[in-house]
């Protein structure tokens, strides 16, 4: 079996007998989808609109300027409620992958479809949460 060199670097000799020079490889592993340990739940439950009753008014009310604060309090711009198909699935998709919280995106978009206010909602409270301290990002 013929092996291939990992990396090939050139090697001086120095005067007055053969050297021995060690090559080391560090492999690191950039994947953002490496395991972060066990996921957390929610901080909130789904249901749980009436805890902060300016986010709920907000959601039911003004579904699409909540939409635009949100994606701009999640450190996106602020237009991405208005050019992305079902915006909510992907800000929830985004938020659990970057905060390590359980769930999956076939979760994400039953949530969203089946009550949208409750799951934008529940990702306001869980954003306000992490930017006041409540919860480690």
């Amino acid at each position: 079996m013929n092996q291939q060199p990992i990396a090939v670097q050139p090697v001086g000799v120095q005067p007055g007998g053969p050297t021995m020079q060690t090559n080391v490889v560090f492999e690191v592993n950039m994947n953002p989808l490496a395991p972060r340990g066990i996921p957390r739940a929610w901080s909130t439950d789904l249901f749980q609109c009436f805890d902060d009753i300016p986010i709920c008014l907000l959601g039911l009310f003004f579904t699409p300027c909540h939409q635009c604060c949100l994606a701009s309090d999640m450190g996106e711009s602020c237009c991405v409620p208005m050019c992305l198909p079902g915006p909510l699935i992907a800000m929830r998709a985004l938020h659990r992958g970057r905060h390590n919280v359980q769930g999956s995106l076939l979760n994400d978009c039953c949530t969203s479809v089946i009550c949208g206010w409750c799951a934008q909602c529940q990702l306001a409270r869980e954003v306000q949460a992490i930017k006041n301290g409540r919860i480690q990002p």
